[in-house]
């Protein structure tokens, strides 16, 4: 039997953006033989590069688009593990399939292993998941790597939501003392910018911090056991990791998808630009004083929206009404407001209007995001008293772009 086990392992770098990757290793219940000076290091239950590969492609369906192509993806970590008797404790799915019994009594211990880094994180767990559902032969999935599949269908719905925003992480750089007999580059350096801004996205919604809470609770430990090094010591904090893991999946998705040419003018010289392309090179550099006053307006925009989106106690519906069959091509789009806190309190907005001033604002303080909404959708919120649209068939189903609810 085998357990496929994964999870996310952020890199050991001093870079101030902090990369990562998805890594699968493979426990079996059949000790795999090792030479003695490297017994004591390498997990003896785990499947070497070249079993690992040969499993990979045998049993997971992975295929190497070029010679050597799933070689250069395999490569060694370490993870802190349950240690019994100067050996790893087998997984709870193996303990079935082994004649040892979990050890009441451990120590944590790092054991090398031998991992597939993983390129496309949310396609392999998918298609991981579907054959171990459907077709598995002789596996099983561990926790760990249930969990993570389950975590990134939570974020991979966020995200589809689109309840991210562009960011900009602000790092300060400190110069070194400028000696008396510095050279002229020296002292051209010491003048530099003392700080850089970096383009990134953020995941912004309660949904998400929910979720974030919900997984910590939730998260098996051995998600959090994987090293770069066996100098690492620890088992890393939960939440940072989820929270690494989702901005580097978030990071993946917008800047792999694809964007037209017409889009790409309308941003460039943006940091959104930067944001989406940062492999690309900035042929114009703006100045230092420019960048900080971009910065600060970027800044007091994500507070006023982020006030919007968490101080507002409603969420904007739409409800689509079918034509009636004597006149097919009058569809009835309905504007509601839906409480946070209990989403069945429902307001049609055309009954809201016809209410006295102070019962309005007893009730509810209506601030509309216009730019979800497109076609027949945006002109029904340009009405200074939004409540119903008529609307033909095309431009019914034309609808908001995949969620139906804009955050006001």
């Amino acid at each position: 039997m085998h357990v496929i086990h994964g999870t996310w392992i952020p890199e050991a770098t001093h870079e101030f953006i902090q990369k990562g990757a998805f890594y699968l290793w493979v426990e079996t219940d059949t000790p795999m033989g090792e030479s003695r000076s490297r017994a004591g290091t390498v997990h003896p239950r785990h499947l070497g590069q070249s079993a690992l590969s040969t499993f990979l492609t045998e049993k997971l369906g992975l295929r190497e688009f070029a010679p050597g192509a799933l070689a250069r993806t395999l490569s060694t970590k370490y993870f802190l593990l349950p240690t019994s008797a100067g050996k790893p404790a087998p997984c709870f799915e193996l303990l079935r399939y082994v004649d040892e019994e979990e050890p009441i009594e451990f120590d944590l211990a790092s054991w090398q292993v031998s991992c597939y880094q993983v390129t496309d994180i949310i396609a392999t767990l998918n298609d991981i998941h579907f054959i171990a559902l459907h077709a598995a032969e002789d596996f099983q999935l561990g926790a760990d790597l249930l969990f993570w599949y389950q975590y990134s269908q939570a974020i991979k719905g966020i995200i589809a939501k689109d309840q991210y925003i562009p960011a900009q992480k602000y790092q300060e750089i400190v110069s070194p003392p400028i000696n008396r007999g510095a050279t002229t580059r020296e002292k051209r350096a010491k003048n530099s910018p003392s700080f850089e801004i970096h383009p990134a996205w953020e995941l912004l919604s309660d949904t998400y911090e929910t979720t974030i809470q919900r997984y910590v609770a939730a998260m098996p430990g051995v998600c959090a056991a994987g090293l770069n090094s066996p100098d690492e010591a620890g088992l890393l904090d939960k939440e940072p990791l989820l929270r690494h893991f989702s901005e580097c999946l978030l990071h993946d998705i917008v800047t792999g998808t694809p964007f037209t040419g017409k889009f790409d003018d309308q941003i460039a010289n943006t940091f959104l630009y930067r944001g989406v392309y940062p492999y690309r090179p900035v042929l114009s550099q703006a100045s230092p004083e420019d960048t900080l006053k971009d910065y600060k307006h970027w800044l007091a925009w994500r507070a006023n929206f982020t006030r919007a989106h968490t101080e507002t106690g409603f969420t904007l519906c739409f409800r689509l009404e079918e034509a009636p069959s004597t006149d097919i091509d009058n569809w009835r789009l309905h504007f509601l407001v839906a409480s946070r806190r209990d989403p069945s309190l429902k307001l049609n907005l055309d009954d809201y209007w016809y209410l006295d001033a102070q019962t309005r604002t007893e009730v509810i303080s209506v601030r509309v995001l216009k730019g979800k909404c497109l076609g027949a959708w945006r002109r029904g919120l340009h009405r200074d008293r939004p409540g119903v649209v008529d609307a033909g068939w095309t431009a019914a189903y034309e609808g908001p772009p995949q969620n139906s609810a804009a955050v006001a």
